[in-house]
């Protein structure tokens, strides 16, 4: 991953015994979303994401209200997670909208 705040996309291919190794936009490390202008948008995108496929349960013969509850604070867990590294991204507007939109 190139990590730059020019406007164009960087892009790089280093060639290791024959094996093309390309740069990636989003690099994942413990669990955080690295984006290679380091602002965070893919984390929060990635959080949304984990939250909304967490909250597909349906109230009609589905789990139970401790699963659901159990459900309920992993997902609280996952957009919590290296919150002190991405909180910077909840600057920007469009990141706010996402994560309000599963608060409600």
């Amino acid at each position: 991953m190139l990590v730059s705040n020019c406007k164009a996309v960087q892009r790089a291919e280093i060639t290791v015994r024959k094996q093309a190794i390309a740069t990636r936009r989003v690099l994942k490390y413990l669990g955080v979303m690295i984006d290679d202008r380091l602002n965070f948008n893919s984390q929060v995108e990635y959080a949304c994401e984990k939250e909304a496929k967490a909250r597909i349960m349906p109230n009609n013969y589905g789990p139970s209200s401790s699963k659901r509850r159990l459900l309920a604070s992993v997902s609280s867990s996952i957009l919590k997670f290296g919150g002190s590294a991405w909180i910077e991204a909840l600057k920007a507007k469009q990141n706010q909208k996402k994560l309000s939109r599963l608060l409600i």
